[in-house]
Order: C-alpha cells, then sequence, then structure tokens
C-alpha cells in the first residue's frame, strides 16, 4: 500500500516535518511492506516558509526584525525563483507562541506585531511586488495595530504597545501604509476562516490558547472592538472586521485586509510547492495531523482543506493528532475515516514524538492490509 504521511505541525510541541518523521516511524515498524512518502504541510501557520522551500522554486533570504516582545529575531523568507519579484513572511517566526514558551505567565494583550511591519519594508526595499503573509501560531492578540506602526500608521505609540492599550485609541491615519504599499499586492494566507470580533474572533475564539484569561480576552475584545471602530473602511467600503481571516493569527489578518490585501488560503501556496495533489492522486491512503483536531480545524485549516482533495480524488483520509477535540459525526462529514489522539484524557503527552510513534503504530495495525502478519 502506498502511504502518503502528510502532516501539518503541531503547535509548540512538533514541526511538520518532526510530525512526517513520527508518523512515518511509527507506521513502518507495525507495517513494513508499506511504501511511504511524506511530505511536511503547513496552512500559513508554524513552517509555511519552510515547506514552501522544500521546493526548488523558492530561495530563502535570512535577516532581523523585532519579535513580539520587542527583541531582534532572525527570520527567513522565501522567494520565488521564478518571480523573484513575490516574497512569503511566516508570522510565526516572528510572534510565533515559541517565542514565549519558557513564559510560565503570558501577556498576548501587550505583544506587537511590529515585527511583521518591519518584515513587509524589507521586502519593499527589496523590490517586492507580491508580498504574501503565512498567519498563524501566534502569541499575541494586537489585531495588526503593531504592523501598521511599522509601516507608518500613527498614532505609532499606542499602536505598537499590544492589543490591550488599543482601548485608548481615538483615531488611526492609514496614510503611511498604504502609500509604502502603492504598487504591491499584499496577500493574506490564512490558516483560519473567521471574523476579527465576536465568539470565534481573535480575543474570545483564540485568546484562552494563547494565555489569555477570560477577564482579558473580554478586555481585549472591547480594545479591538474601539480599535477596529477607529479604522478607516477599505477602498472598496468593505469592512474589513467582517472579513473571513481578518482574525487570524491574533488580528494581523484584519490589519492586512484593512490595507487592501486579499485572502487566500496558506495551504493552496504549499500544496502546488510540493505538488500535493500529484502525490494524493497516486496514494492509497493519506494520513495526516495537527495538534489539536478541534472546531479551528473545520475553519480552513489543512485539514479540512486535506479532506476536499482526498474527498474529490476518493482516497481515504486519516487524522492523528494530539488530542481529537470534535466528534465522529463533524469529522466524517468532511470525509475524513479515522482520527485518533495521542492523549485520552486531554492532556498532551510528555513526549510528544514518541507519544507520535507509538499511535501511527497502533493505527497501522488496523488500517495497513497485512500488517497482522508482521
Amino acid at each position: 500500500m502506498r502511504v502518503l504521511v502528510v502532516p501539518d505541525s503541531f503547535t509548540g510541541t512538533l514541526s511538520a516535518s518532526e510530525a512526517a518523521a513520527a508518523i512515518t516511524s511509527g507506521w513502518r515498524d507495525a507495517a513494513p511492506h508499506d511504501e511511504l512518502i511524506s511530505l511536511a504541510m503547513s496552512d500559513g501557520g508554524p513552517g509555511f516558509v519552510a515547506a514552501m522551500l522544500t521546493s526548488e522554486n523558492y530561495q530563502s533570504e535570512t535577516f532581523q526584525v523585532t519579535d513580539l516582545q520587542g527583541q531582534l529575531v532572525s527570520i527567513d523568507v522565501a522567494i520565488s525563483s521564478t518571480n523573484p519579484k513575490t516574497v512569503f513572511i511566516e508570522s510565526a517566526q516572528i510572534v510565533g507562541t515559541q517565542l514565549v514558551a519558557s513564559n510560565p505567565v503570558r501577556s498576548p494583550g501587550s505583544y506587537s506585531s511590529f515585527g511583521i511591519g518591519e518584515a513587509i519594508l524589507w521586502a519593499i526595499a527589496n523590490h517586492a511586488q507580491r508580498i504574501v503573509i503565512g498567519l498563524g501560531g501566534t502569541a499575541l492578540i494586537d489585531g495588526g495595530a503593531g504592523m501598521l506602526a511599522a509601516l507608518g500608521a500613527q498614532p505609532k505609540s499606542k499602536l505598537m504597545q499590544g492589543g490591550l492599550a488599543l482601548a485608548q485609541v481615538t483615531e488611526i491615519n492609514l496614510s503611511a501604509p498604504i502609500a509604502n504599499l502603492a504598487g504591491v499586492e499584499l496577500v493574506v494566507a490564512a490558516d483560519v476562516d473567521v471574523p476579527l470580533l465576536g465568539s470565534r474572533g481573535a480575543a474570545l475564539g483564540f485568546g484562552l490558547q494563547k494565555g489569555a484569561t477570560a477577564v482579558q480576552q473580554a478586555e481585549l475584545e472591547a480594545a479591538l472592538t474601539n480599535y477596529s471602530s477607529m479604522m478607516p473602511k477599505r477602498i472598496d467600503g468593505k469592512d474589513a472586521a467582517l472579513m473571513l481571516g481578518a482574525g487570524a493569527a491574533g488580528g494581523i489578518g484584519y490589519a492586512a485586509l484593512a490595507l487592501g490585501g486579499t485572502k487566500v488560503p496558506g495551504f493552496n501556496y504549499v500544496a502546488a510547492a510540493v505538488e500535493l495533489l500529484e502525490q494524493v492522486a497516486v496514494a492509497d491512503l493519506v494520513i495526516t495531523g495537527e495538534g489539536s483536531f478541534d472546531w479551528q480545524s473545520m475553519q480552513g485549516k489543512a485539514v479540512s482543506q486535506l479532506a476536499a482533495i482526498c474527498a474529490a480524488a476518493g482516497k481515504p483520509l486519516l487524522v492523528l493528532a494530539g488530542r481529537v477535540d470534535v466528534g465522529r459525526r463533524e469529522w466524517s462529514a468532511i470525509g475524513v475515516v479515522g482520527a485518533y489522539g495521542c492523549s485520552a484524557d486531554g492532556e498532551l503527552p510528555d513526549q510528544p514524538y514518541e507519544a507520535l510513534v507509538s499511535l501511527a503504530n497502533r493505527v497501522a495495525r488496523t488500517f495497513s492490509p497485512v500488517s497482522w502478519q508482521t
């Protein structure tokens, strides 16, 4: 049997490449007769640039920007070899959860996306005509205000202090960011299809997983509401706060959309780079995975995108996750034939790599046709 292993990252624990290696190792142990093909996937979140760079059509450039706490951090961007005027930026490298993983108490309302704007300015200075920002896996909730400040929006001092400070904003001037982006196509490669505000927005939908308390979530929702009320409408008259993808990456999607950006699933870029459609077409079974298989997975993330491809190709899809928080009815509705978690009690294991190896080994003994003979 030909098995295609194509997981996303397990945020905070395993990169997509590490997850692919773990699944492949466990499956091969139980079913050595199967042919395994391994790819690293991303939907715009962690690993977006690395996944793009697995294709020979992209080259890497490294430089420094300001991270979410105001420290310098080195990042890689991907530049198209066939069209060098397109630059791919990964927000998780600049404001990702891994940068504050060692902090016992996190402050998503005080972190800033200023470094995202610096990366955009670098791309503009290097003659980019299209800038694609991969969104996902971030630790902040500032509505992209810091990014706007780096691009010249006013009042800069208020916009770069984090999400909670947005409650004090009384006006916003976007003249400088719009001028800086003149002639540049800005693309939002978002991992979730959610608006800025509301129960599934940047603060109320994602605040808890970023370390915010329930009280802080409410404060951030109020601050983002005030902030969005001060923002001018897009040139086409649309309110960017209502657009799908605005709530991605702590609201960075909102700032990019407010500047006239367009949303494209980040999954599509990576799928093209790794020739995913061709790989699925010749596979007998497809396996994907992520840290938490939950309601967010159904909102345009890699699992739902891959499920659509597998359904169209008539290929079965398995999900191996850190934990599974959706029921059979939900995951079977998108075409998944089986969903398995490393943890049965909701807590992620202390050794995630080994746990995923073990899970893949057990699942292979069920799904590989002759695994019981080995």
